[in-house]
């Protein structure tokens, strides 16, 4: 399995913002037929030792070929309202991702 994490900054005063526009696209991916399901999900924000600009979305596949499925159909446009909304609030060049084997 693997934990894959979705980190972005966003300006002082924009964190409301941001998650209202994740969680809607998180629930508009989960009621896809087509999304493939996570064994987890959950959003982040900094508190203690890191800034509260910093957000982190966290999904938990079974394998890198369900990741890179929604990685896909991210990039083809079917989410666009969403990455049109967030994309003016996110720090540029603060996006990166981190991908996590999970060992039990």
């Amino acid at each position: 399995m693997f934990a894959c994490q979705w980190h972005v900054d966003v300006p002082y005063g924009k964190q409301k913002e941001a998650l209202k526009i994740l969680k809607d696209w998180h629930d508009e991916m989960e009621a896809s037929p087509d999304y493939p399901k996570d064994r987890g999900a959950r959003l982040t924000v900094g508190h203690i030792g890191v800034s509260t600009s910093h957000l982190v979305v966290e999904h938990v596949f079974d394998s890198l070929a369900d990741w890179e499925k929604v990685i896909e159909e991210v990039a083809t446009g079917r989410y666009r309202q969403y990455t049109d909304a967030l994309s003016p609030i996110v720090v540029p060049g603060s996006q990166h991702w981190k991908i996590l084997r999970i060992v039990k």
